[in-house]
């Protein structure tokens, strides 16, 4: 039975002439999960918006087609009809936070609608439960990671029990464990609730294996929908590059039956001659650019930053990764000077306190896009921050702008783009500047694979030319294909420092699936091109079917 059915949609948001949309026709049943992907700017938050009512009834814009749910239009229902149907997880948690502490802002939505009181303080401590955070209950909001935030919306959403909830990119700034988390706290509330769910999201490992269908948009339309087994077989590159990690292995292993899981595929590897030795990558021997000495960090009471001795070289791409609230964006915050700090910090030799004009020398992107965006134009944006430092080059901008394939979004409002052009405008806008130290944090956050293989390799050759790069990640498969040092945070603390296969080679959380998938028979593969590889070298591989 179609709890939801769309036909002939089309959208274009206000002053826009092309439609973002064009002529959706989809069914969604009543208790499935529909696992709906495709490349940053192809229409899926949009769709999203559709089913909400949110589009047009709040974004404007000109919309044809229908969209009903429960066999009632959208235009029939009222508000709160509509509330209590269906619901919204944004992709940016800063966007649903109201309140200034997590007891009141989960509490705050069904306040609203008259929940009596006794009713709302179960339900408030029970979602916390189901999302791992009671132990956030009594915090500010602003002492919150990126992380927790985003735990906190989903929390906010499910506290009103809906017939439907859409999520949007839910776990784009979790940790491995955190993920796994919300990716069973969803599994649960479908199959014990019999809540529809819908999930937009890029890291497509771990929702993949809960769908009932995928849905891949491309360019404003639904170019696949259909089962797992349907998309693995499907011969278009559009499809194929959403499939889960070790589904690409499979298929770079000539497997044409699909494996019908992780733990099968791991299973039948022995069959493949894929057993080489390989050389580590070292780390770059230069000098030191950073050097951090006893630093400490506090919120309050609570150290953020414990007893930390880092030290960074020039030239090096750092992965720093670790669980949510483990000090990773605090760490990156005191070596640009944003927060105070106990101890020392020297950037080539100077202490951070006493250098001036440091955004010169150091670029610094945070979680949120949002943060970098406030002109009417991307175009702007960039311009902007080169008239800062007095300035002037129109060609670096549009270099800029095409290196990140954004080019043809000179002249849009940042407002108006999608969550992963967001972020690719506001690394852009940091990037225009060249500096000799980069911080990232969670830059490929609503990335696309091919949005993240054209950021790594900007990154890459920014390193190549003796640039300096941290970057605070979740995505393991991003880390483990393009830097060279790696940082595990713990509570404040440095737990692990070294190149992949010292601190990624046979990690539990904090390492990639294909390293889990192959280290009986290799544990220095950890990304799908290292299959590729391999195979390429050897061009000899057992090719057997199952």
């Amino acid at each position: 039975m179609e709890y939801i059915e769309v036909k002939n949609l089309s959208y274009s948001y206000p002053d826009e002439e092309k439609a973002t949309i064009k002529d959706i026709n989809l069914q969604i049943k009543k208790g499935e999960i529909l696992f709906l992907c495709g490349k940053s700017g192809s229409g899926k938050s949009t769709l999203s918006r559709c089913f909400t009512g949110a589009v047009p009834n709040f974004y404007g814009g000109t919309i044809s087609g229908e969209v009903t749910i429960n066999n009632k239009g959208l235009e029939e229902l009222t508000d709160r009809e509509r509330a209590e149907l269906i619901t919204m997880v944004f992709q940016d948690p800063e966007k649903q936070i109201l309140m200034d502490k997590v007891l009141r802002e989960i509490a705050f939505g069904i306040e609203n609608i008259g929940i009596e009181r006794s009713i709302i303080k179960r339900r408030v401590i029970e979602t916390m439960q189901f999302c791992n955070i009671l132990n956030l209950k009594d915090r500010f909001i602003k002492t919150l990671s990126g992380g927790e935030k985003q735990k906190v919306s989903i929390a906010s959403a499910l506290v009103y029990m809906p017939k439907c909830i859409v999520f949007d990119e839910p776990t784009s700034q979790l940790d491995p464990a955190a993920s796994e988390e919300i990716v069973n706290l969803i599994r649960k509330i479908n199959q014990e609730l019999g809540i529809t769910i819908i999930v937009i999201e890029q890291r497509t490992d771990k929702f993949f294996e809960i769908a009932d269908r995928i849905a891949v948009m491309d360019k404003g339309s639904i170019i696949f929908c259909g089962s797992k087994s349907d998309m693995y077989e499907n011969t278009s590159d559009e499809v194929n590059r959403f499939l889960p990690s070790f589904l690409k292995a499979a298929r770079v292993l000539n497997i044409n039956e699909m494996p019908n899981s992780f733990r099968e595929l791991r299973g039948n590897l022995s069959k493949y001659n894929i057993a080489y030795s390989c050389t580590e990558n070292l780390i770059k021997e230069s000098k030191s650019i950073i050097d951090i000495k006893k630093l400490v960090c506090k919120y309050d009471e609570m150290k953020a930053v414990d007893d930390i001795n880092l030290n960074i070289r020039q030239g090096s791409f750092n992965g720093i990764i670790g669980a949510n609230g483990a000090g990773k964006s605090t760490l990156m915050k005191a070596i640009m000077g944003f927060t105070q700090y106990k101890g020392s910090i020297k950037i080539c030799g100077e202490e951070v306190k006493k250098l001036k004009r440091l955004g010169i020398k150091i670029g610094y992107v945070s979680q949120n896009p949002n943060d970098y965006l406030s002109k009417d134009t991307v175009y702007e944006e960039l311009k902007f921050t080169l008239n800062n430092y007095g300035l002037k080059d129109e060609k670096l901008i549009d270099d800029t702008l095409k290196a990140l394939d954004i080019y043809k979004l000179k002249l849009k409002n940042p407002r108006d783009l999608s969550g992963g052009e967001k972020q690719r405008a506001a690394i852009a806008s940091v990037l225009v500047l060249k500096p000799e130290i980069l911080i990232l944090d969670e830059p490929t956050r609503g990335l696309d694979e091919e949005a993240k293989d054209r950021l790594g390799g900007i990154l890459k050759s920014l390193n190549d030319s003796r640039g300096t790069i941290l970057m605070i990640t979740h995505d393991m498969d991003f880390a483990a294909k393009f830097c060279d040092n790696f940082i595990l945070m713990f509570e404040g603390k440095v737990i692990a420092e070294g190149s992949k296969n010292r601190v990624l080679n046979q990690g539990i959380y904090y390492t990639t699936n294909i390293n889990k998938l192959f280290r009986d028979i290799n544990s220095n593969i950890f990304v799908v091109d290292d299959i590729r590889t391999i195979c390429k070298e050897k061009n000899n591989y057992e090719e057997t079917n199952f």
